[in-house]
C-alpha cells in the first residue's frame, strides 16, 4: 500500500511539472469562450484570441 502512494504521488507531481512547462498561464487567466463569436476572452484581463481550442499563453502584457 505505501508504494502504490508513492507512486499515486509521483504521479501527481510528474503532472503538475509537465502542466507548467506547456503553458504560460498565470493565476489570474480565466479564459471564457464566446461561441457565437468565435473568440476567448480573458475575465480577468481582457485579452482576446480567436480559435476552438482554449488559450496556453497568457496575453496580459500584450494588449
Amino acid at each position: 500500500m505505501p508504494i502504490l502512494f508513492l507512486l499515486l504521488a509521483a504521479g501527481v507531481f510528474a503532472y503538475f511539472i509537465w502542466r507548467s512547462r506547456t503553458s504560460s498561464l498565470t493565476r489570474d487567466c480565466r479564459w471564457r469562450q464566446h461561441r457565437k463569436e468565435g473568440v476567448w476572452i480573458c475575465a480577468y484581463c481582457g485579452a482576446r484570441q480567436e480559435g476552438v481550442t482554449s488559450p496556453t499563453t497568457c496575453l496580459q502584457g500584450n494588449q
